[in-house]
């Protein structure tokens, strides 16, 4: 029997795959399910020593999408192999489904979405040393001065482009925080060359009483590129819930563990 290639899991009564849908690797299997009490692996049979591509990638968050558009799904990481049915169940499932159950049954509803946010480099320089006048005359002298003093700006400017995307980053994170229940940074900030933002936003799908919702997160980014026009803002979305599988917790059954148990597949 050919390894399987794992995707994510799903509830075990998710509405089966599409019998045309192919998954990763050349040539491509058929997406199947997997069950395991109440919840289901998805996965597909790949050669044995599959190499994961660029459009192996795209196929596996392609079979995600689709796997989402009919209810909560926990994303597998890129790449996760399984040598059979059996390991399948035993080894990623076993006895963590009950509480994948519950922890699906809790992402029912909310979506993830990524924001990315960018300005060239030319143009944060040029902000950051017109907004300082003693680094526009520095500039304007560099050409008189020793390698050390030349050195010296360019540090400058630097220390500034990274306190401007700094101070970006929370004019952003401030716009775009109300309309969403939870966010974490998917990139470590801090460098002259970093981008303003790589962030993740947990959001509900519809609108609730008390909150809001996709439709008005969607709003809420393109107010920020009217008016960040210096930005290049990339909006990724909806997606499955990765980021947030911590946050968004299952309701506890009666003598429940107070911590779950761990293995190889995070959970």
């Amino acid at each position: 029997m050919a390894p399987l290639f794992l995707y994510g899991v799903v509830r075990d009564d998710h509405p089966p795959p599409d019998p045309a849908s192919l998954g990763v690797g050349d040539p491509p299997g058929r997406i199947q399910l997997v069950r395991h009490g109440p919840v289901a692996a998805v996965v597909s049979p790949v050669a044995d020593a599959i190499r994961v591509a660029d459009r192996d990638a795209e196929r596996h968050l392609d079979v995600l999408l689709e796997l989402f558009d009919a209810g909560p799904v926990i994303p597998l990481r890129l790449g996760s192999v399984a040598p059979d049915e059996d390991a399948v169940r035993e080894e990623v499932l076993g006895e963590a489904a009950p509480e994948l159950r519950r922890r699906l049954d809790a992402l029912e509803g909310f979506v993830e979405v990524h924001v990315d946010a960018d300005e060239s480099e030319m143009s944060a320089i040029r902000a950051v040393i017109a907004a300082d006048p003693s680094l526009a005359a520095a500039r304007d002298r560099s050409g008189d001065a020793d390698l050390s003093n030349r050195v010296a700006l360019g540090e400058r400017v630097a220390d500034g482009v990274v306190l401007r995307r700094l101070h970006q980053a929370e004019i952003l994170l401030e716009e775009l925080r109300p309309c969403a229940v939870a966010d974490t940074g998917r990139w470590a900030m801090g460098g002259p060359e970093d981008p303003v933002l790589r962030w993740a936003f947990l959001v509900h799908r519809d609108a609730g009483p008390g909150h809001l919702d996709l439709e008005q997160f969607d709003q809420a980014v393109e107010r920020v590129r009217h008016g960040h026009p210096e930005l290049v803002i990339g909006y990724v979305g909806p997606l499955p819930v990765f980021h947030f599988l911590e946050l968004v917790e299952p309701d506890e059954p009666a003598g429940a563990a107070s911590e779950p148990s761990r293995g190889r597949w995070g959970w």
